[in-house]
């Protein structure tokens, strides 16, 4: 039984180790999201977004490793769990690579989308927060892991909505600066496109929870 107990120990330390990692990363982008809209962008910090991906990738291979030597210390099917951590990847690939994307860009953000711009890159911080929160709670608690999925079902729509407010203002520029509303709208979409990302995992979460929902 403690051999057993000490392999389940094993798992959840490097499944944590993993998700610490993503939900870092998230937290220091949302933060230089934050620098970019008072005008005052770091971009060597985004250096440290792109640290935690490669970090996050290390232990993702990790809890990989530990996930296929033991197999019986699972309450899911190993098919879903490893399902669940490329998912999880994708969330980390995409905070770098939206780090990488405000490290070249050239212009400051407009004035008169910075605190819609605030309440999205909100949302997102949140969002991330939220599904940790959830596939962490997947291991012991269903009924309140489900309840955090409409809650993240519900922060989507926020999102939806302050994206299209920011986007109805920049669309509205002056063709003489369409490269700025271009890359301007690309970070829109790419926050929501995050945050959608986020929920259809939630999804996937909650589905897990009809296929085994004695736990």
């Amino acid at each position: 039984m403690k051999l057993k107990q000490d392999k389940k120990k094993n798992l959840l330390d490097a499944a944590n180790k993993f998700h610490s990692e993503v939900l870092r990363g998230s937290d220091l982008l949302h933060e230089s999201i934050n620098d970019l809209i008072k005008g005052k962008l770091d971009k060597t910090k985004l250096d440290n977004v792109i640290e935690c991906e490669h970090i996050a990738d290390n232990a993702k291979e990790e809890y990989i490793n530990i996930l296929y030597q033991d197999k019986r210390a699972l309450p899911f099917l190993v098919e879903d769990r490893y399902r669940l951590i490329k998912y999880l990847d994708i969330v980390s690939d995409d905070s770098e690579e939206l780090a990488r994307g405000l490290k070249v860009f050239p212009f400051e953000l407009y004035d008169d989308i910075k605190e819609k711009m605030q309440i999205l890159n909100d949302i997102y911080d949140k969002t991330i927060e939220l599904l940790i929160e959830m596939i962490t709670l997947m291991e012991t608690d269903f009924k309140t892991a489900y309840d955090k999925s409409f809650e993240i079902e519900k922060l989507k729509r926020s999102a939806r909505e302050a994206k299209y407010n920011i986007l109805d203002i920049i669309y509205q520029k002056s063709k003489a600066r369409s490269l700025q509303v271009y890359l301007t709208s690309k970070i829109c979409i790419k926050i929501f496109d995050m945050i959608k990302r986020a929920e259809e995992i939630s999804d996937f979460l909650r589905s897990l929870i009809v296929k085994y929902p004695s736990k």
